[in-house]
């Protein structure tokens, strides 16, 4: 009887005690809290969030949550500062006690991104792209100043005329593919499967100088030991990075066991399909080193990313500065993937917005038309990239205005290292009729330890840069003239400062090829049965999205009609 009592009396004090932590946690906690909000209580905003907004967790809950109205919500544009009347408002994470400064001030924007030391990037919220290790990306300082000597000496002119080139050639392939069904016939399509075949391989003959067909891959041989083509392997390490990420790796080893359903038969799959890109890359690799060594060069080797990412690898002085194996798998795999998908989503954006505004495709018709002239063979045309681009301005336009209205990327975050200011903007919200009036300036105290949120979206939806027509679609605000000259500080699609985007161009003329192609051929339309719909449903109904590691087009459906 005493044993069994002071056995109880025991497990009574071991409750009481975890009981006691739990409450003595959450009390601090609390008292942490409080004393977070006592410092901004003066600033805008002050509301709480739940989530770090790049963190795994919201990338998986992606638009359900924040919802609509509250801070952190990923499609709120610009309009919780126009709640606040200010470019920069404050918020607490009430897990970790962090005070996250949210801005769409371009002063701000143009300080976080130039002042390194101060702004540091959150590599733990890019951990999900680390699927080979650490990369171009998901590095800082240092590490990433060693991954950017290697890659930036990848790109170069040759490069970008290659991009042109496949372009149009990827294109013409896709025309004789729609033609086979039918070539006076309009076809009504979604652009996800087309846009991202067509970036693939571009993205392929430009980084490994490898012309691969448009529909299928059944000739392409498998290799020794692997189960997937490098087509089939590609598009599924792609499509599976967040899944990848997200699922721990003892799932992987039960769902050769246990059959859960959806989820086992994906996780296998995904396994398989990063076991053999990673397969075929060493391969591609390997031959690149090789015929570096021997001096070969085969056709457009030389524009190819691939070898010159190894050859600038194996030029480096010092071997520390040398990647190894892996991290050279890891930025070939995050050029892949960023190349890949973010410029199919764009181009998907881009067609639907050229759908909803005809008088805006006509311009980049009449344009094309003089710069890439019918009559002109398109082996000339792809041979010559410089002055085709140079004369498709109004087309360059709509592209970077596609990108300001719907950004790839609607956020990034940096971790403050040092106590700084954020400059702010006050002001009275307007309309066309009455606009955004200017109230005051001011600077809000950034400790060290806090988190900066660059609003892209916000940023491009920001009326005192854009104007109150900010959310309409109007590419003419991109073309500078004596009297205007287009707010660039306020336009951050591929980042800003040393860590902007290091494929941009690439990015952006294998886009200008693709537009330009299409537009010259076909008239893109609103597909039929919304086609009698307002501006306002058609948009709803065609530019909806979700989000993951990028925004992603959820119905980007138009219809091609042939032009006579």
């Amino acid at each position: 009887m005493g044993v069994s009592l002071s056995i109880t009396m025991f497990c009574w004090a071991i409750v009481a005690g975890i009981a006691l932590t739990v409450v003595k946690f959450i009390l601090d906690k609390a008292l942490e809290v409080q004393r977070v909000f006592s410092r901004i209580k003066d600033y805008p905003g002050g509301e709480v969030i739940w989530l770090n907004p790049l963190g795994a967790m919201a990338l998986m809950l992606g638009t359900t949550f924040p919802r609509p109205g509250m801070t952190g919500y990923k499609g709120a544009k610009f309009s919780l500062f126009e709640k606040f009347g200010s470019t920069t408002f404050t918020s607490v994470r009430i897990s970790t006690a962090q005070q996250f400064f949210w801005t769409a001030d371009s002063e701000a924007i143009k300080t976080i991104t130039l002042d390194r030391n101060t702004f540091q990037k959150d590599v733990e919220t890019y951990e999900v792209l680390n699927v080979f290790g650490p990369n171009i990306v998901s590095t800082d300082e240092s590490e990433w100043k060693r991954h950017r000597s290697v890659v930036m000496s990848a790109f170069n002119e040759a490069n970008v005329a290659l991009v042109w080139s496949e372009a149009l050639r990827v294109m013409t392939e896709w025309f004789g593919e729609l033609d086979a069904a039918g070539p006076d016939s309009d076809i009504t399509l979604d652009l996800v499967h087309p846009m991202t075949t067509a970036t693939f391989c571009v993205i392929v003959a430009a980084s490994f100088g490898i012309r691969i067909p448009w529909s299928t891959d059944s000739a392409e041989e498998l290799g020794p030991g692997r189960k997937l083509t490098f087509r089939s392997a590609l598009f599924g390490s792609v499509e599976n990075v967040l899944f990848k990420a997200l699922i721990p790796e003892w799932f992987y080893k039960l769902s050769s066991l246990v059959k859960v359903p959806y989820l086992s038969s994906r996780a296998l799959f995904t396994r398989v399909a990063f076991d053999d890109i990673r397969a075929h890359m060493g391969d591609l690799v390997a031959s690149a080193r090789a015929d570096i060594v021997s001096g070969k060069h085969i056709g457009d080797s030389r524009a190819a990313l691939l070898r010159n990412l190894v050859e600038a690898n194996m030029d480096q002085d010092v071997d520390l500065n040398r990647l190894t194996e892996e991290e050279l798998f890891a930025d070939i795999f995050i050029l892949l993937f960023a190349g890949h998908e973010t410029s199919a989503h764009t181009l998907c954006f881009v067609f639907v917005l050229l759908a909803l505004h005809p008088d805006v495709q006509q311009k980049v018709y009449e344009e094309v038309c003089r710069a890439l002239p019918a009559d002109v063979p398109i082996t000339q045309l792809m041979a010559n990239h410089k002055g085709s681009l140079d004369n498709l301005e109004y087309t360059a336009a709509c592209i970077r205005e596609s990108l300001r209205v719907v950004p790839t990327a609607p956020r990034l975050v940096k971790n403050v290292h040092t106590d700084t200011v954020l400059p702010t903007t006050y002001f009275s919200p307007g309309s066309k009729a009455k606009p955004s009036v200017e109230t005051g300036k001011d600077s809000i105290v950034a400790p060290a330890g806090s988190v900066v949120v660059i609003e892209t979206w916000g940023l491009h939806m920001n009326p005192l840069y854009w104007g109150e027509d900010a959310a309409e679609f109007k590419p003419e605000r991109f073309l500078d003239t004596e009297s205007y000259q287009w707010p660039r500080d306020a336009y951050l699609p591929f980042s800003g400062g040393a860590r902007a985007c290091i494929g941009q161009r690439f990015a952006f003329v294998e886009m200008m090829g693709i537009v330009a192609s299409v537009v010259r051929r076909y008239r893109v339309l609103v597909p039929d049965d919304l086609a009698k719909k307002s501006l306002e449903e058609q948009k709803e109904a065609l530019l909806t999205w979700t989000s993951g590691i990028t925004l992603t087009p959820l119905n980007p459906r138009v219809k091609l009609s042939r032009r006579e």
